[in-house]
């Protein structure tokens, strides 16, 4: 893949019909191979959850416990593409998982709130710690099904589940929120913030006015005062509890330029909420991600360190959606190099991820040198690609249908 980070060439018909064609073709991948696949095989009709992985012959892993966090997820992606009309039934799916999440993650928990982290496939509880991370992907997955059904229920466990957040996993003290309650590790990551900025932009989006907005603003104050070093313009992974340095050397500094794309699409959703011009932090989490974290052939590395010492030249898949999410919202700025990235990050994922080792399936991690890292394909990944699929699709639009000529 041609190296295009550094480019700044006017934006030409040719470019935004390439990024139309690559957008399309990932639409088509999803509508068609991804979203059939994971709503047979990859759900368990018989209890209505969502499988948690396939393995390399596309057959569900029925060895692992299903974790809240996969339902939500996927409660989402149906939720989503049967509101967009991709895939009608996708809406009915998301109903029945999101009906088994409250029952087998909530309620026979018999816990003190909250969902647990996970259940076995005969739906015993397995993990009871409750996951600051998942609860933003369950407010999440419950934003989307009622902007599809509306059911006025659903905002009514939306505010259960923020009032847990709120007395179970938040740090009154410094800010922010603890991984896990009970708390095991004091120590603070980026990534649940990031996922309850997400979630509460969508809640806002789809129920407004019930202060959700200001939710999403103090996590934005929380990024600018803790997440994001303006210098030298990166957003750490991991702190200590009161937001100093991580106790830990080999965690300082740490940042992934696949979080830096994801930052960059949500403070755009931010702002669109707002009005709030967030140039100031947008065009450097992007411009040191597009310069720092992309190996030559244009493939997102794992992890980069504060010097820009690349720590992991492996690639997740999921980095490149967040690059093309992010790429939308920089065309949607003005900047015209934009289209092409987006087209570039398309291309690697169905160049390097998408249909290995199977149709409507994925790798989620490779090496350096394309080859697989792991043995299965991961249920939690379609969360990314379906938002990827969904902006890309929105900001190049399949191409009308050329005019017929007079003969």
């Amino acid at each position: 893949m041609e190296r295009i980070m550094d480019v700044a060439a006017p934006v030409t018909a040719d470019t935004l019909k390439s990024a139309r064609a690559s957008a399309t073709a990932l639409r088509d991948w999803i509508v068609e191979r991804a979203l059939p696949l994971w709503s047979t095989i990859g759900f368990d009709a018989q209890r209505g959850v969502f499988q948690e992985r396939l393995d390399w012959s596309g057959r569900p892993v029925e060895t692992v416990p299903r974790r809240a966090m996969v339902q939500a997820r996927q409660i989402y992606v149906f939720a989503h593409a049967a509101h967009l009309g991709w895939f009608p039934e996708g809406g009915r799916l998301a109903e029945i998982a999101m009906s088994s999440l409250l029952q087998k993650f909530r309620e026979a928990d018999g816990g003190s709130g909250g969902f647990a982290f996970s259940v076995s496939t005969e739906g015993r509880v397995v993990s009871t710690a409750r996951d600051a991370y998942a609860h933003a992907f369950i407010l999440f997955a419950i934003a989307w099904l009622y902007r599809l059904n509306g059911d006025p229920r659903l905002i009514g466990h939306a505010d259960e589940t923020i009032a847990f957040i709120d007395a179970a996993l938040e740090d009154r003290a410094h800010g922010g929120l603890y991984d896990q309650s009970p708390v095991q590790d004091r120590n603070k990551r980026q990534n649940p913030h990031m996922h309850l900025l997400e979630a509460y932009l969508a809640l806002e989006g789809a129920a407004p006015g019930r202060g959700y907005g200001e939710r999403a603003k103090s996590l934005v104050d929380l990024f600018k005062a803790h997440l994001f070093r303006e210098d030298p313009g990166v957003l750490l992974e991991y702190f200590a509890e009161d937001w100093s340095a991580h106790p830990d050397p080999l965690k300082r500094g740490v940042f992934e330029p696949g979080h830096h794309f994801e930052w960059v699409w949500l403070l755009a959703e931010y702002e669109k909420l707002t009005g709030e011009d967030m140039r100031r932090w947008i065009l450097p989490l992007d411009g040191i991600a597009r310069r720092n974290g992309l190996a030559e052939d244009g493939m997102i590395f794992d992890e980069v360190d504060s010097e820009m010492r690349v720590l992991k030249r492996s690639h997740r898949i999921w980095p490149h959606t967040e690059a093309a999410k992010a790429a939308v919202a920089r065309w949607e700025m003005g900047d015209d190099a934009s289209p092409r990235f987006a087209a570039a990050m398309i291309d690697a994922l169905r160049t390097g991820f998408l249909d290995r080792p199977f149709v409507g399936g994925w790798t989620d991690h490779i090496s350096a040198d394309g080859s697989p890292l792991v043995d299965y394909a991961p249920a939690s990944s379609l969360y990314h690609l379906f938002l990827a699929t969904a902006e890309t699709s929105r900001a190049f639009p399949r191409s009308p249908p050329a005019e017929p000529q007079e003969s």
